[in-house]
């Protein structure tokens, strides 16, 4: 027996375009969730360089009842897969119900929580994931394709109508060509999006393999603090509001001699417009044997100095320097010589193509666990 149409006719164009945004809508809403639930799961640090994904993962928004927020999102783009699936080959559900009103109202379901997960990180938590608008992106498509089913098809009849001869038979041929061209496009996309989520989370465990690798004279120049028998290393920008949280964590296990904590610079200068300049002045710092103490004042004040324009956060890190006591003439040009040492720095984490900041080696292996003080003491107990 032939499969139902959308239409006496066969699935009008219109219909089946819509049908395939709506599929692309949803695989890549649940590729954007897999990634981030891996990432929430093993703490791979896998999120795009810069974005706001830390942030979001360590608020209390991310995990309601327990549950990580990614795993919900997972299931609800993988139930819209399977019901745009069913729904190419069948206009009614159990009870009746149409595919298309299904696939309509899950649709808006979707849309209605992404706007107000947005919302939540733009008002509240203030700090936007990357990944998370990509699974917005996603809802907004599956959005757009069911509302253009709802258009573009008619409501089923009742009672499929009669067909007998020639008509029935390419009628079906109709049918079946749709579906397997539907079939063909889900399983293309997937395929596609399966492999760019393959590398993205392989690539990052193959580089955290990597030993930190800089010469001895390099890392010995770094600024170091603590006498514990595990070396632990993080790359850091002092703009970026996942490394202020952490860096007290660090500065903590090195007072407890837990670790030998030492800091190399990792300015994201693309999207953080002050953290060159903030590296050079807290290396400068560190060359009149100061750094650590200014570490915690720039990272203490970074709210302040974040969002000024260029010569108005120059004018905070001199004070910095002065209200610590430092030869601020020496340390105007030792800023300036402080550009080499950024710059190396910037070269390692360039060869060991870090993903983001924080970056944490713990006896030379990159560390990929919750930066959780815990997570860090763990860490550092087991490998020592």
């Amino acid at each position: 027996m032939a499969a139902e149409s959308d239409s006496s006719s066969g699935p009008p164009r219109e219909a089946t375009a819509a049908r395939r945004l709506a599929m692309l809508g949803a695989l890549l809403g649940a590729f954007a969730s897999a990634y981030l639930l891996i990432d929430y799961a093993w703490g791979s640090g896998i999120c795009l360089t810069g974005s706001g994904c830390d942030v979001v993962r360590q608020s209390p928004f991310a995990y309601p009842l327990g549950v990580p927020m990614p795993a919900l999102g997972l299931a609800f783009y993988t139930a819209c897969v399977i019901l745009l699936l069913v729904g190419a080959r069948r206009d009614r559900l159990a009870l009746g119900i149409s595919t298309r009103a299904a696939t309509t109202a899950m649709a808006a379901v979707g849309l209605l929580a992404m706007a107000a997960l947005t919302a939540i990180e733009l008002a509240v938590i203030r700090a936007v994931c990357s990944t998370c608008l990509l699974s917005a992106v996603g809802s907004v498509l599956l959005a757009a394709g069911a509302w253009r089913m709802v258009r573009a098809s008619p409501n089923p009849p009742d009672e499929p109508p009669r067909r007998t001869g020639r008509a029935r038979r390419e009628a079906e041929a109709c049918e079946q060509g749709e579906w397997q061209g539907f079939v063909r496009l889900t399983a293309a996309a997937t395929s596609v999006l399966a492999v760019v989520l393959a590398g993205l989370v392989v690539l990052p465990v193959l580089s955290s393999d990597r030993a930190v690798g800089a010469a001895p004279d390099e890392v010995a120049a770094r600024p170091r603090t603590g006498e514990g028998p595990m070396e632990l290393v993080v790359f850091s920008d002092f703009q970026c509001p996942a490394c202020a949280r952490v860096a007290p964590m660090l500065r903590l296990l090195a007072a407890e001699g837990s670790v030998t904590l030492v800091y190399r610079y990792f300015p994201l200068t693309g999207i953080h417009a002050n953290a060159l300049a903030a590296a050079q002045a807290a290396e400068a710092a560190h060359r009149q044997g100061a750094f650590w103490a200014y570490h915690d004042r720039i990272f203490a004040s970074q709210s302040v100095w974040s969002g000024l324009g260029a010569d108005a956060a120059d004018a905070i890190f001199e004070q910095l320097a002065s209200d610590l006591g430092l030869n601020v003439e020496r340390w105007r040009l030792d800023r300036v010589a402080a550009a080499d040492s950024v710059a190396a720095d910037l070269a390692t984490t360039a060869r060991l193509a870090l993903p983001g900041t924080p970056s944490i080696f713990i006896g030379g292996i990159r560390y990929t666990g919750p930066n959780t003080i815990d997570g860090l003491r763990a860490a550092a107990g087991v490998r020592g």
